[in-house]
């Protein structure tokens, strides 16, 4: 099982289910203001919010990790390597089947049983960055709850 250079021969063919996705939305790696500019403009989201995630990134790079109850690993993160924003471009759907069948076959090949799907059928999908289904609306609107944005200027 473990070769010479002491790392582990592991059979990836089990869970390698990738396969090419086009995104149309990219922000690229790290987070800075230019990456939260671009996910604002991307999103089409008003300036409040724009202001908001400013913000809320300023006081994310002032404070320390809170490694005095996480624990030291917390430390070994890169944050300047991770993908913050990646999204094809798609709206997202309102029917589970007008979801393309590549996200279908990963919600089969990661073990979700039928009756799970028709639960998240029911809420939201994500995929990278966005929803690739949503029905969190009809969902909890037929339950009596009112959902509306409120827009800031």
């Amino acid at each position: 099982m473990s070769t010479a250079n002491n790392t582990i021969d592991i059979n990836r063919d089990i869970g390698d289910f990738s396969y090419e996705v086009k995104h149309q939305r990219d922000a690229g790696i790290g987070l800075t203001e230019k990456t939260i500019d671009y996910i604002v403009d991307a999103k089409e989201e008003p300036d409040w919010i724009r202001e908001f995630r400013k913000n809320a990134y300023h006081i994310f790079k002032n404070k320390p990790l809170p490694t005095h109850w996480a624990g030291n690993e917390l430390n070994e993160i890169d944050f300047d390597v991770i993908r913050y924003y990646l999204a094809s471009g798609d709206a997202p759907k309102r029917s589970w089947e007008d979801v393309p069948e590549d996200i279908k076959r990963t919600f089969e090949r990661l073990g979700i049983p039928e009756s799970e799907r028709k639960f998240l059928a029911g809420v939201e999908a994500q995929f990278d960055s966005e929803a690739v289904y949503s029905n969190i609306k009809k969902a909890v609107s037929d339950q009596g709850v009112i959902l509306s944005e409120v827009l800031k200027d």
